[in-house]
């Protein structure tokens, strides 16, 4: 079965979409990733709605540093990423859209002592 996720970060300062083929990225693989990471989550909810909002952070870190949304971009990155399916689709997760996150001086605020 394929599941759509859309992520937004920030009232949709950054975006990415993802469908998700639960048949070859299954729960346990998700599972598996999560605590390759240690990473901290909700052991009561789906495995893999929990591991694709890491996906997603990643993505959009990874869009937001090489100031591109260009999702071959990232998904080529991914390839490199230890603990990390591939998302092109092939390991059961396919980005769609990717959009970093935009830095902004004007938003930039800073404090002097």
């Amino acid at each position: 079965m394929k599941k759509k996720y859309k992520f937004n970060y920030d009232l949709y300062s950054a975006e990415a979409h993802f469908v998700i083929d639960t048949e070859v990225f299954t729960e346990e693989e998700a599972k598996e990733t999560l605590e390759f990471f240690t990473w901290d989550y909700d052991k009561d909810k789906n495995p893999i709605d929990e591991v694709l909002k890491k996906y997603a952070l990643e993505a959009i870190k990874e869009a937001t540093s090489c100031n591109l949304g260009i999702e071959d971009v990232v998904i080529k990155a991914f390839n490199d990423k230890e603990g990390f399916s591939k998302i092109d689709g092939s390991a059961g997760i396919e980005l769609t859209y990717i959009e970093g996150y935009e830095i902004d001086e004007s938003r930039l605020e800073v404090e002097i002592e």
